[in-house]
């Protein structure tokens, strides 16, 4: 047999790179993750400070407005995407308003519920992405489900240390007042704590509750002097939902 021209091997041999580097990008482009978001939550909730729920399997045990031992965590968790994408829907500014209880036993979703409040300023097709995106970082069995539209303001002042949302409606409101460090100036931060699903974090920020309250879909609760933080969550993943394409 003939040896090939060297030109004709050249060829072959671009040629074959190239469908190599190709196949790499595509096999690179296709694991690339469908969603990803940067969001900043005002959060408080139901408990004494910190959070016993991030160290337990089941919510702290109250006593309900019956005068009875109950097991509940009755929260507001009011974010605002700094940045983010669902496919080729971009989220940013947008807010959710999500009241819940995590009820009495996370793995069945018994006692438990969950009404996210979006503000109108969030479109059908954002509506739809963080739908599966919340669906998938707070995964609990939710006993009953709600949705509504309503205006809210979020705002936080590092400088009088007050983290302030309240809807336009007034039905719901978190105070935050942050909670001073043993050295002057520098606010207490929790660090090596997952937040849910969220692959990274920057940190819980102390941030006491002087008052929290919520009253919408059947359901209502308030609460002054409990547990309350700030947090900048960082989250990525494929859809699990055909929301916005």
């Amino acid at each position: 047999m003939r040896r090939l021209p060297r030109v004709l091997l050249l060829v072959c041999l671009v040629v074959a790179a190239g469908l190599i580097y190709f196949a790499s990008y595509a096999q690179d482009k296709s694991s690339k993750p469908d969603f990803e978001m940067t969001a900043s939550y005002i959060e408080a909730c139901s408990c004494d400070m910190f959070c016993p729920c991030y160290f337990n399997t089941r919510s702290t045990n109250h006593m309900d407005e019956h005068h009875m031992d109950a097991h509940f965590c009755r929260a507001s968790l009011v974010l605002k995407v700094d940045k983010g994408h669902y496919k080729e829907t971009k989220l940013d500014g947008a807010k959710v308003w999500i009241a819940s209880d995590l009820g009495s036993d996370w793995s069945t979703g018994k006692d438990s519920w969950m009404v996210a409040n979006f503000d109108p300023s969030v479109s059908q097709e954002q509506k739809a992405a963080l739908a599966d995106i919340l669906g998938q970082l707070y995964p609990i069995p939710w006993q009953k489900k709600g949705m509504d539209t309503v205006a809210f303001t979020w705002d936080v002042d590092t400088k009088t240390g007050v983290a302030h949302a309240k809807m336009d409606n007034g039905k719901g409101e978190v105070v935050l007042e942050r909670v001073e460090g043993n050295k002057a100036g520098r606010e207490v931060v929790m660090e090596n704590l997952k937040y849910w699903g969220a692959q990274s974090n920057d940190g819980f920020r102390m941030w006491k509750t002087k008052h929290e309250a919520f009253e919408g879909d059947g359901h209502k609760f308030a609460y002054d002097g409990t547990n309350g933080f700030l947090i900048t969550i960082h989250y990525s993943g494929m859809a699990k939902a055909a929301a916005a394409d």
